[in-house]
């Protein structure tokens, strides 16, 4: 139930087309000159076209990468000393080099876009801005990166962007040559010194073996117990057939005598290789043994460690030198940018709707506002007073 103060939702738009229908003289012109203006100013800009590429980051299969990935955990600050870097800052380096003011500028030369912008600036800079105006670089939903060029020239766009996919990789490629040729002459650096180091070490280690009669542990002591066993031995065996002559015919025999001869030898054997008086032998004395054997183990432990550094920096270095040589194509075009002949620029068809539609909710509005007024006046109410009073401003006439 509506009352007679609140008028419906129908009877209101009634109303209100019913206003416009009496102005419609006044309407027609409100939405038609705006549209025809819009119309003419959208056919005097000149359309624009854009060129798109889509290509993958690069991938990260070159020997810094592997080396980087070696070193690992505690090592990947070290690898970066070194600017061994991953498929992700592979990937920033390339978003770099595209959004670099020396690419930009490299197009801008190029093409001479500054006759063809038409550009009256005083500065670069401005020319730079406008390009960028121009140019996007933004990564899909598959991390692939997408290169946008939009411009009059739909030709001239597809060559714009075939020529950024090439020179960025170009500057990748000299980025990553750069990159390998100061890592290696790091490497290089490293294996002087190591090699050095390591002829310091095997030296240190033959005098080690040469003053201690120290070659191999494991052999010398196995032939050291081996030796002390059969001494102790035959030592046992003597001793036994002493006791055995002393019992039988006593301490004067001949026998007797020279038994306890070969029994002192023997002792006196045993003394001498106890005491480390055999080591010319090769025999070690068992005492120092297991000291001369640290100390054996912790020289030759230095030298095999210096040994697989210099290994792993010679091969290194050598991949190094392989990667500062070739020169690949690191970014591979998946979607390679055409002369796509179709606008993106301007929208006339939706500038020109905007337009009309803005002009009939204003005619409606004058329209609905005169038609009140007019309502207004037959009444003779405050409101139409008022407005008499301020058209009657604008009516005054001069002195």
């Amino acid at each position: 139930m509506t009352t007679p103060d609140s008028p419906s939702l129908t009877e209101s738009l009634l109303r209100i087309l019913n206003n416009n229908l009496k102005h419609i003289k006044l309407c027609v012109a409100i939405v038609l000159i705006p549209t025809l203006i819009a119309f003419v100013a959208v056919m005097m800009i000149k359309p624009t076209y854009s060129a798109t590429a889509i290509v993958t980051p690069p991938a990260s299969t070159s020997a810094m990468g592997s080396l980087s990935s070696m070193l690992g955990g505690n090592g990947s600050s070290y690898a970066s000393l070194l600017g061994l870097s991953s498929g992700s800052n592979d990937a920033d380096a390339i978003w770099t080099f595209f959004n670099s003011w020396e690419l930009h500028d490299q197009v801008i030369t190029k093409f001479n876009l500054a006759e063809h912008y038409e550009f009256k600036g005083k500065y670069h800079a401005d020319l730079l801005k406008e390009f960028r105006r121009n140019f996007s670089l933004t990564l899909t939903k598959e991390d692939m990166l997408e290169v946008t060029i939009e411009d009059e020239d739909y030709k001239l766009a597809a060559q714009m962007v075939q020529f950024m996919l090439v020179q960025a990789d170009s500057m990748y490629n000299a980025f990553k040559t750069a990159q390998a040729r100061q890592s290696r002459e790091y490497f290089e650096g490293r294996i002087n010194k190591c090699l050095v180091t390591l002829d310091s070490l095997e030296d240190d280690f033959v005098n080690f073996q040469v003053k201690n009669n120290f070659y191999d542990p494991s052999i010398q002591m196995e032939s050291t117990i081996k030796y002390l066993g059969e001494q102790e031995a035959q030592r046992e065996a003597v001793d036994v057939e002493l006791n055995y002559e002393r019992m039988n015919r006593g301490v004067d025999s001949k026998k007797y005598e020279e038994l306890q001869k070969r029994y002192r030898s023997l002792d006196a054997s045993l003394s001498r290789t106890l005491s480390g008086k055999r080591e010319s032998l090769g025999l070690i004395a068992l005492k120092k043994s297991p000291a001369l054997g640290a100390e054996y183990l912790r020289k030759e432990s230095e030298i095999k460690v210096q040994e697989t550094m210099y290994k792993m920096l010679r091969q290194q270095s050598e991949q190094l030198l392989l990667e500062e040589a070739k020169i690949l194509k690191n970014l591979h075009v998946l979607e390679a940018p055409w002369e796509n002949d179709k606008k993106v620029a301007p929208r006339r068809g939706v500038i020109l709707m905007f337009a009309c539609f803005v002009s009939f909710l204003l005619a409606t509005l004058i329209c609905n506002m005169i038609a009140y007024l007019e309502e207004e006046k037959k009444r003779g109410s405050a409101v139409a007073k008022e407005w008499v009073r301020f058209c009657q401003f604008f009516h005054r006439k001069k002195p």
